[in-house]
């Protein structure tokens, strides 16, 4: 798998919520999410951020750009995973997309919003079951990629291919939508930091 794309997210220790805005900055991005508009935002590593996560309401995002899409990587409480603030999130024309592990209650569920409107969102693995205004928005691409069988059923694999299973319906997502999400700064990097939700103490 690459270090650009989605895919790389099966080969890492996925378990951070992520949200994407077209049409907006990162820092819009974070104050869509919950983060105070003003303040300087300072830098801080995915370890950093997690050791910010000292009670359940809090959540802090560390946020970029790749591909002409804002990100914002949530750590704690995850705002972004609410189907009402993902439409905030895309209100006055923007594209909003969310990526959820759910590592906790599996499967990961994607879903994608635009000018306030939640369009559509499915479980990868789970593709058949899909909700929103247009539940059928990816069909078409999910039956190129063999995901969704000529019955309507689900491409269905092995425990140990498991992870290569979501990574297909990753890549989906990744053409559908020329989005891509940069390994490097997020595993090893400083991205700037912000606060939305809760008090963490900082050190």
């Amino acid at each position: 798998m690459t270090n650009r794309g989605l895919r790389w997210l099966m080969e890492s220790e996925w378990q951070y919520s992520v949200t994407f805005a077209r049409g907006i900055t990162p820092n819009e991005l974070s104050v869509r999410l919950g983060a105070p508009p003003d303040g300087t935002k300072p830098l801080a590593t995915a370890r950093e951020a997690a050791g910010l996560l000292t009670d359940a309401d809090v959540g802090v995002v560390r946020t970029g750009e790749a591909q002409g899409w804002a990100f914002a990587a949530e750590y704690g409480e995850a705002a972004g995973t609410r189907h009402d603030v993902l439409r905030r999130v895309s209100r006055g024309g923007v594209e909003a997309v969310n990526l959820d592990p759910q590592p906790f209650h599996p499967p990961p569920v994607f879903s994608y919003a635009a000018d306030g409107e939640l369009l559509c969102s499915f479980g990868l693995g789970e593709e058949q079951r899909r909700w929103g205004s247009r539940p059928d928005l990816l069909l078409a691409e999910l039956e190129a990629a063999g995901i969704i069988l000529p019955t309507g059923d689900c491409l269905t694999v092995s425990g140990a291919r498991h992870g290569l299973r979501i990574a297909l319906s990753l890549g989906v997502i990744e053409r559908r939508f020329g989005m891509s999400l940069p390994r490097d700064p997020l595993e090893n990097g400083r991205l700037p930091l912000a606060v939305v939700g809760g008090e963490p103490s900082f050190p």
